[in-house]
């Protein structure tokens, strides 16, 4: 099923107010009928010191998922709000862990949600790409991180910012998140761990693109 993408970011606003005017768009986003349609929003600004850099910005994600393929500006006017920059890219997405939905359409999703997009290292070919991020980090993120949700979006096409990959992960607490002993696998492997995922993400992404944002997320219409 076709999916879409969109990314919302505003540099002057505060996360709360964000947060509820991105849910303000519901209505007109619902009116183009989408087959699906998510939110994920960073409803306060992060902690300043955690063991992942967050971003300190408000960002809005909109997953949606389409019947047909649809023209990427069209969403991105859709969702278009002053003082926010639109991106739509459309992506490929797999999902190597599914979260298990429990809550109807609406509620928030419990737990907390960690939103990351990246560019890929210069010289990387798109085969090169999906085989150390799919193959090489996937596995080792399942095996280190206390995840109970991971969905991959690679970018086929952007309207917008260049992207190469937007990831949205999902844990159960914001302690999960946040407490460096319980992200990387426990106090005894947590420094072993850490230097792994450093390690493997050097290899294939640029870091200097690298972003990470602390969301929560809301099923608005869950796919059929």
């Amino acid at each position: 099923m076709p999916k879409i993408h969109l990314l919302l970011r505003a540099r002057h606003a505060a996360h709360a107010a964000f947060a509820r005017r991105v849910g303000a768009l519901v209505p007109e986003l619902l009116a183009r009928d989408p087959v699906g349609l998510k939110l994920a929003v960073t409803e306060a600004a992060p902690p300043r010191l955690s063991v992942i850099p967050l971003a300190r910005a408000p960002l809005a994600s909109i997953s949606i998922w389409t019947s047909r393929d649809e023209a990427l500006d069209a969403w991105a006017r859709a969702a278009a709000i002053d003082g926010a920059e639109v991106a739509a890219y459309r992506v490929d997405e797999s999902i190597p862990l599914e979260h298990a939905r429990a809550w109807p359409d609406g509620e928030p999703t419990p737990g907390v949600g960690l939103l990351t997009m990246f560019r890929r290292r210069a010289g990387l070919s798109d085969a090169e790409l999906i085989r150390r991020w799919h193959g090489g980090h996937t596995p080792l993120a399942l095996e280190v991180h206390p995840l109970i949700g991971y969905v991959r979006d690679a970018v086929v096409a952007a309207h917008g910012a260049p992207l190469d990959a937007i990831v949205a992960e999902h844990l159960r607490a914001r302690e999960d998140l946040l407490r460096p002993h319980r992200f990387f696998g426990g106090p005894l492997r947590m420094l072993p761990n850490m230097v792994r995922i450093g390690r493997d993400i050097a290899g294939f992404i640029d870091l200097a693109s690298l972003e990470s944002f602390l969301v929560h997320a809301r099923w608005i219409r869950s796919p059929s």
